[in-house]
């Protein structure tokens, strides 16, 4: 039995990067746009008036009317089982940061190929979240000063947040190298950091440690 395709909706103003990216969808196996809008103030109207019941809302940032950081609340209250992947050019922190606290389930940047549009809306719809690899760097930041570089004492298996970040970057498939400078850290920091991940959580490889991670629900 064929599964339904994901319904999306897409909210931009630049009427040239819409109809790509509804084309895009509509030529893509379980894909469908089912509206389109220029505005967030359009896309809310048409949630109120329920002529759309997207499964995803893509959304860009920077539209006449309301900023699509300020509609993300009213969109999800319109279609509380929707799910928001903002889809903008802008990669400032402020942005990022409030729109992840905010409830968008994703952020990617219009610079993204089709194939990674398309990964990060079925991530998203399978309930997980989809974030641009090339603003990964600014988010893990923010969660670094959020979460110290240092276990409680009373607790040595906990791994730090430096430790997560190379984890992390390690299930996205970045080689020591990529790591090394998306952390600014050397490449001995890397390997010793992965010393440290082995010996806490008593594991002999990457994919080991990466399972256990995601296992354990830490990245």
């Amino acid at each position: 039995m064929t599964s339904e395709p994901i319904k999306i909706m897409v909210v931009e103003d630049n009427s040239v990067y819409r109809n790509a990216i509804v084309s895009s969808l509509n030529k893509s196996d379980g894909f469908t746009c089912i509206a389109e809008a220029s505005t967030s103030d359009q896309a809310m109207r048409a949630l109120e008036a329920e002529s759309a019941d997207p499964d995803i809302i893509l959304l860009d940032l920077e539209m006449p009317g309301t900023h699509g950081l300020d509609a993300i609340a009213p969109l999800l209250e319109l279609a509380p089982r929707s799910r928001i992947i903002i889809l903008t050019q802008s990669d400032r922190e402020s942005h990022i940061l409030q729109s992840i606290t905010r409830r968008a389930s994703g952020y990617l940047l219009k610079t993204a190929t089709r194939s990674e549009i398309l990964n990060g809306i079925r991530e998203v719809h399978d309930g997980g979240a989809s974030i641009d690899p090339k603003v990964a760097h600014i988010a893990l930041k923010l969660i670094r000063r959020i979460q110290p570089d240092s276990p409680p004492e009373d607790d040595d298996q906990l791994l730090t947040a430096r430790e997560l970040d190379v984890l992390q970057l390690l299930s996205d498939g970045y080689v020591k190298k990529e790591i090394a400078e998306k952390l600014e850290l050397s490449p001995h920091g890397v390997d010793k950091r992965m010393r440290r991940i082995y010996d806490k959580l008593q594991v002999q490889n990457v994919a080991a440690a990466v399972a256990t991670a995601v296992r354990n629900g830490w990245i």
